[in-house]
């Protein structure tokens, strides 16, 4: 399970936000260039920096979650005993993972919806910008499952 998870957070979805990551500089540069240098700004590069920007978020806070680099509240939990500790953690890894289910049904739902509708300027489904709901949502269940695996793993050790 350990190695599935590192290849799916740790090689997969970093090679995924560094490439839309360089995605949005690059049309956040370009556009900067085209307005500045150009008589007629390309249109767009902003509609794409939008979209990649929040592919970007999503699928990034995914990866923060599973490297435990989201923001918390470390006092309180602190102040617990260690069994408590492993208590609090699973209980807050199930609600994380009832979020993440939430995200996948709603982000389908969504995605049903729009899948007639395209974009203004890129002319591309809407589907396709909406669908990094759907998928945040597994890398959400994923990661909490392993979360709350791994806690329980380190209980009985």
């Amino acid at each position: 399970m350990e190695r599935v998870i590192y290849i799916v957070f740790d090689k997969i979805l970093s090679f995924f936000i560094k490439v839309i990551g360089t995605i949005l500089s690059l049309t956040i540069i370009l556009q900067i260039f085209s307005r500045i240098i150009m008589i007629h700004p390309f249109t767009w590069t902003e509609e794409l920096s939008r979209f990649s920007f929040i592919w970007f978020c999503f699928l990034g806070s995914a990866y923060a979650l599973h490297k435990k680099l989201h923001m918390g509240i470390d006092y309180f939990y602190r102040q617990y005993r260690p069994e408590k500790q492993r208590k609090i953690e699973i209980f807050v890894q199930l609600i994380i993972l009832l979020f993440g289910a939430l995200l996948i049904y709603y982000g389908i739902v969504l995605v049903q919806l729009t899948s007639i509708q395209l974009s203004t300027i890129l002319r591309i489904p809407m589907s396709y910008m909406f669908s990094v709901l759907p998928i945040t949502g597994t890398f959400f269940c994923l990661a909490s499952v392993n979360q709350i695996l791994s806690s329980r793993k380190q209980r009985r050790d």
